[in-house]
């Protein structure tokens, strides 16, 4: 686990550490079951007070990504999908099938079994059109993970809030969420579900992160570069400076814009001044038009994601 920690900066020590690493656990570069430097350890190693450390991991394992245990110290939170067996994520059809081979001969089912349970599941699937329903606790920052979604796959997604989330609507959907809200979806629909794997059956659970891989990239510009961070999330936007003041502190020029709640003109002047300028999917066709200097996207979502859900749509439908 690599982090950074800036002390001459007005985002607090705590702030940078919970930012870096829940956007590491969240992107999926800290997996789950791993464990984490102990609170003496990384305290020495920051040069900051042990307290400081315990804060950040207590608020980590309140939000339900860590785990912390006397005597064994503190692990990336398993959830019971993790525990799932998983292919790895490069797999074509000719290793799918060999799994699949393996698991009839292990569990000694008869090939003609097996051919005839996948005739029977094949049918069912086609009458079956999945209804992807993207859910997360944060209305905020919902619009912004639509945007990036419907770009890449090129199909409508609908969205919703845990809060107003309809337990009935899991009987015809099939849910994306990061693992924040992973268990807090689960319970949601167990009112109307009951059986666990069915239930995980219709979650798949995607890595999330504010543009984590483009930013931390910001460490080679020279100091007194005027960066400009424009999303419609505030989530985005704090989890996004408070990563670039951990790697930088206070030598570079920082301004975020919560968009549409600036007047275009003043945006537009802005980009004009900027030497980088990122932005979410959700803003970035608007600010294309008027913007001379390149404007990078903040991927919120990582490739390998997007394939994954490309895959589930072919598998579904």
């Amino acid at each position: 686990m690599e982090l950074r920690i800036q002390k001459d900066t007005t985002v607090s020590l705590h702030t940078q550490l919970v930012a870096q690493i829940s956007m590491q656990i969240a992107s999926g570069l800290l997996k789950p079951g791993a464990k984490l430097p102990s609170i003496r350890s990384l305290s020495t190693k920051l040069g900051i007070h042990h307290n400081t450390c315990l804060a950040a991991y207590r608020e980590l394992a309140e939000i339900g990504l860590i785990e912390l245990k006397h005597g064994s110290g503190a692990r990336v939170k398993m959830l019971d999908a993790d525990q799932q067996i998983t292919l790895p994520e490069n797999s074509e059809l000719e290793v799918l099938a060999e799994f699949f081979i393996r698991q009839i001969q292990q569990r000694g089912y008869s090939w003609e079994e097996a051919l005839s349970t996948l005739k029977a599941t094949q049918k069912k699937s086609s009458n079956y059109a999945t209804k992807l329903v993207l859910v997360d606790l944060h209305a905020d920052i919902l619009p912004v993970f639509q945007a990036e979604l419907e770009h890449h796959l090129q199909m409508p997604i609908q969205t919703c809030t845990l809060e107003v989330l309809s337990p009935e609507a899991g009987r015809e959907s099939h849910f994306i969420v990061n693992r924040y809200h992973f268990q807090a979806l689960q319970e949601r629909l167990k009112t109307v579900i009951q059986d666990t794997k069915q239930i995980q059956k219709q979650i798949t659970i995607i890595d999330v992160g504010s543009g984590q891989q483009e930013l931390s990239k910001l460490h080679r510009v020279p100091v007194g570069t005027l960066i400009v961070l424009i999303s419609a999330s505030t989530i985005i936007l704090r989890q996004a400076e408070a990563v670039i003041r951990a790697v930088r502190g206070e030598d570079l020029l920082i301004r975020t814009v919560l968009f549409d709640q600036e007047p275009l003109s003043e945006v537009r002047q802005l980009c004009k001044r900027a030497n980088v300028i990122f932005a979410d999917w959700l803003c970035l066709p608007q600010l294309q038009i008027f913007s001379s200097v390149q404007i990078q996207p903040m991927q919120t979502i990582p490739e390998r994601e997007i394939e994954k859900i490309k895959g589930l749509l072919r598998t579904t439908n």
